[in-house]
């Protein structure tokens, strides 16, 4: 359908077991995860991780024109919109942290508005995306830099049921603690103490969307020390409850609901 100039569709995709798929266009591309889940998500910007972990309703990934958007999957169900954006319509500053399991409620809103053919979200959808862009540049960093990072990021989500120190971090890229913050933060747009508490939201967000357990449970299973600590990080970060997401993502785990 399209939407002024922007050309927008809501898909339904499953996948029976383990699938990659590469995205490259003129236009940028813009997609939010309304509903279901991929059993296990990766997701690369031109050979550099982005994301990793199970999906959740409300995230979104950008694929910008002329570069080259990986993911892989271990299989699952997923209801998706996606926004493609004619490239003259939208500049992508150099040294922009890649959107990637990014949450942002107004995009989104206006995401879905669009999808439901509303013209003044669709001329305001690319300003907002924009202004997002511009919010998150940041110096490149060496090629060799980021692809330690890269590794990082993927041995972080091995561990997060454990404390993981940032010395612990530091040794493990060859990194002074300094560096690695640094470091980090140019490449993903988060320290690392940050990166690993949103993905241990992540992943509780999951569990209390999927799983029968209870917040004391998905707690320790997720690294935090407590329920209250998982409670405490939820208000903090996310402006709900355990509870109140648990009941808001019950209503999206099904991609044909």
């Amino acid at each position: 359908m399209k939407v002024g100039r922007l050309s927008v569709v809501t898909t339904v995709d499953r996948i029976d077991g383990p699938s990659d798929w590469t995205i490259a266009r003129d236009a940028h591309l813009l997609i939010l995860h309304e509903a279901g889940s991929y059993h296990w998500l990766e997701t690369w910007l031109d050979g550099h991780r982005t994301s990793l972990g199970d999906p959740l309703p409300g995230e979104m990934w950008f694929v910008p024109a002329g570069h080259i958007y990986r993911a892989a999957a271990k299989g699952g169900g997923v209801r998706i919109v996606e926004v493609e954006i004619p490239a003259d319509m939208l500049s992508v500053p150099p040294g922009a942290h890649p959107i990637a399991a990014y949450q942002d409620q107004m995009l989104a809103d206006l995401v879905r508005e669009v999808a439901e053919g509303k013209q003044v979200a669709a001329a305001a959808l690319p300003a907002l995306l924009a202004e997002t862009l511009a919010r998150r540049v940041a110096r490149p960093v060496p090629p060799a830099i980021a692809q330690r990072i890269d590794d990082l990021m993927a041995s972080i989500q091995t561990q997060l049921e454990m404390p993981i120190p940032v010395e612990e971090m530091a040794a493990e890229t060859g990194m002074s603690v300094n560096s690695l913050i640094s470091n980090f933060a140019r490449v993903t747009g988060r320290t690392p103490a940050q990166y690993v508490l949103h993905q241990r939201l992540r992943r509780a967000c999951w569990f209390l969307a999927n799983r029968p357990l209870s917040v004391a449970e998905i707690a320790f299973a997720t690294g935090f020390s407590s329920h209250a600590h998982l409670c405490a990080a939820f208000r903090r970060k996310l402006a709900m409850s355990p509870g109140e997401w648990r009941d808001f993502a019950r209503g999206r785990v099904d991609c044909d609901g």
